[in-house]
């Protein structure tokens, strides 16, 4: 048997169909719960579990009589009011990077 036909037959049996391919590993999950006080709601209801590093963009929306006050527990927390959006919403977003729970707080408006 040639040295060639050896290396051939040595590199088929290597490579058999026993051979085990690494799994790629789980991606890591963090869970998301948001909670909207008194007077407003949170849309989309986006509560579950995502992948690490997902971003999940969020809009708070005040019911009649009340205005968004602050997020608690978003990437945005220290901007100037805490959000972006259109007028009377605030928008806010929040990375998956741990478990994370996001609260918004409205304030009953006054009347003068």
């Amino acid at each position: 048997m040639k040295k060639s036909s050896i290396i051939i037959l040595f590199l088929l049996l290597a490579c058999s169909k026993n051979a085990t391919v690494p799994e790629e590993p789980a991606p890591i999950q963090y869970t998301l719960t948001l909670n909207a006080e008194e007077g407003g709601t949170i849309s989309p209801d986006a509560n579950g579990a995502y992948n690490e590093g997902a971003t999940i963009t969020i809009t708070a929306t005040p019911n009649s009589g009340y205005v968004f006050d602050r997020w608690e527990g978003t990437d945005n927390d220290d901007l100037p009011n805490g959000c972006w959006a259109g007028p009377g919403r605030c928008r806010a977003s929040v990375t998956m990077n741990s478990n994370r729970d996001v609260q918004a707080f409205f304030k009953v408006t006054t009347s003068e």
